[in-house]
């Protein structure tokens, strides 16, 4: 495949969120990713998630041919600052496609932090932590969590058993992964997947 034809298709990230119109006639993804979430709590409660996306073999081979400049299989710090710049910032547009609910409210992700790539088993992958504070109570919290593009362009995956916790020991917490029949989108024709998580206050 020529160098101008990867540009186009394949620069990364960059080039999907620059090229994406705000509405799109393409019929099925083009990039696959597969995520997982570890739920981060502290000492007032929920501080936020950390996220981990690991994209499909053919757009992976192609971001390290582009970024991985010194061909060690591994990405250096330099490497992975224009990772970052040139295949993630522009995330930002679209919520690094977070979509977060809090006790029914919409919770607009602002920016993450801690962001990092690397080569996992000959696959391209990112790590980020998107903050969001919630306090807890005695009363539960609800948080609804889904991560997609809603132009479709990219299609999600949540990994089995998908979530895992740090710092959970203070609340008590559960959650379930469900498909969410309310909230269509890509013209209606796809369904998202949730995270349910709900924690408390113990009363230890």
């Amino acid at each position: 495949m020529s160098m101008s034809y990867r540009k186009i298709f394949f620069v990364g990230l960059q080039v999907l969120i620059l090229s994406i119109p705000a509405f799109t006639s393409w019929s099925h993804p083009h990039v696959f990713l597969y995520s997982t979430v570890k739920v981060v709590f502290d000492e007032k409660g929920l501080a936020g998630v950390q996220v981990n996306w690991v994209f499909d073999e053919m757009f992976s081979s192609m971001m390290i041919l582009d970024f991985d400049k010194n061909r060690n299989r591994r990405f250096e710090p330099a490497e992975i600052e224009n990772v970052k710049k040139r295949a993630f910032e522009n995330l930002r547009k679209f919520d690094y496609f977070m979509h977060i609910k809090i006790d029914g409210k919409s919770f607009k992700v602002k920016y993450m932090t801690d962001f990092s790539a690397e080569i996992t088993e000959g696959k391209m992958a990112y790590r980020f932590f998107v903050p969001c504070h919630v306090q807890a109570e005695e009363s539960s919290k609800e948080i609804r969590l889904s991560i997609y593009d809603a132009t479709f362009y990219c299609s999600v995956f949540l990994e089995k058993n998908p979530v895992t916790y740090e710092s959970r020991h203070a609340y008590e917490v559960e959650h379930t992964v469900e498909k969410n029949k309310d909230e269509a989108y890509y013209f209606g024709q796809v369904y998202p997947v949730e995270i349910i998580l709900k924690f408390r206050q113990t009363n230890e």
